[in-house]
């Protein structure tokens, strides 16, 4: 009896164990700043990261919009002179592009992300961007901004979201209990080449698909100015001037007027937004993308992303 009690306690233990190291979270901050004088409280997210062995205190905005990680150049030249081993991971010879920059790479370059989730990845190195720190005189409690994780740290991972909570996690797929979600299928924008994900959407019975981004935070869907006027009345209702990329632009807000679907979800009479420059209509139309949706409309809820199996879920209610 005294044996089958222990291995009974052991196996409650490893399970126990097992089901701990599964839940492992990262509590996450929200950016909250003012936006032509109106205050938005959850305006970005910024992770907590530690990069390679600088003991400095790092943050790094959660942006599934970009294929790519990316490094602000003028910040982290400012530790080469003091760690050569990091600046010897710069690649300029192997550029990739962001926005219309053409950036080198930092190989293999070690972000870990809360204490708890270790990503390897080629970050593009964005010169000229963010600020240059005093290395030698900043104290080590200081925070840097110093980029952006992309979708590309992100590859045959479970990524976790609870908002409520202001927590993320970052899982192999079996180690998560899939059952507490309602999945729905996505796609990649490019199968191997760019894994920022498409979920499908309705609008009026017909179908569509938008990109998820959580570096679009502010909106709970943004599109190109015919998709947006197709969906909504054409009445501006809002009008705001927001910095991207350094670019200050202004963006026009519509109301919608049509059932809006998010898989077999309705969605509640939404504010569209739209650039009327449509300096990024090609991008759409050329990927057959309808538009952006981002954090805004999943604020209290739990979201799992499962980039293995391409599906999106949404943690259950529980009654």
């Amino acid at each position: 009896m005294k044996f089958r009690i222990l291995v009974f306690v052991t196996l409650a233990l490893a399970f126990m164990q097992n089901e701990v190291k599964a839940q492992k979270f990262a509590e996450f901050k929200w950016v909250n700043d003012s936006v032509s004088g109106r205050y938005i409280e959850k305006l970005a997210i910024l992770l907590p990261v530690q990069i390679e062995n600088l003991p400095n205190r790092f943050l790094m905005q959660l942006d599934l919009g970009s294929n790519q990680t990316v490094i602000r150049g003028n910040t982290i030249g400012s530790f080469y002179p003091k760690y050569p081993d990091l600046k010897s991971k710069l690649d300029t010879i192997n550029l990739c592009k962001v926005q219309t920059h053409e950036c080198p790479h930092i190989n293999d370059l070690n972000v870990k992300i809360g204490g708890e989730f270790d990503c390897n990845v080629n970050a593009a190195c964005f010169q000229g961007y963010g600020v240059k720190v005093p290395v030698d005189s900043l104290s080590p409690e200081v925070e840097i901004l110093i980029g952006s994780i992309g979708v590309d740290a992100l590859k045959n991972k479970i990524l976790i979201i609870d908002y409520p909570n202001n927590r993320m996690s970052i899982a192999n797929p079996s180690a998560v209990d899939v059952s507490e979600y309602s999945f729905i299928p996505f796609q990649f924008l490019k199968e191997n080449e760019d894994n920022r994900l498409l979920l499908p959407f309705s609008a009026n019975g017909q179908d569509f698909r938008v990109m998820f981004d959580t570096g679009a935070s502010m909106f709970q869907l943004s599109a190109p100015e015919k998709n947006a006027r197709m969906i909504c009345d054409s009445q501006a209702v809002d009008s705001l001037l927001i910095n991207s990329w350094g670019e200050k632009k202004k963006i026009i807000g519509l109301e919608s007027n049509v059932e809006l679907r998010f898989g077999e979800k309705v969605l509640p009479q939404l504010k569209v937004y739209y650039d009327p420059s449509n300096k990024y209509d090609f991008f759409y139309e050329s990927n057959n993308v309808f538009g952006l949706t981002g954090n805004a409309l999943f604020l209290n809820d739990v979201i799992v992303i499962d980039y293995q199996n391409k599906r999106f879920g949404i943690r259950k209610s529980i009654n």
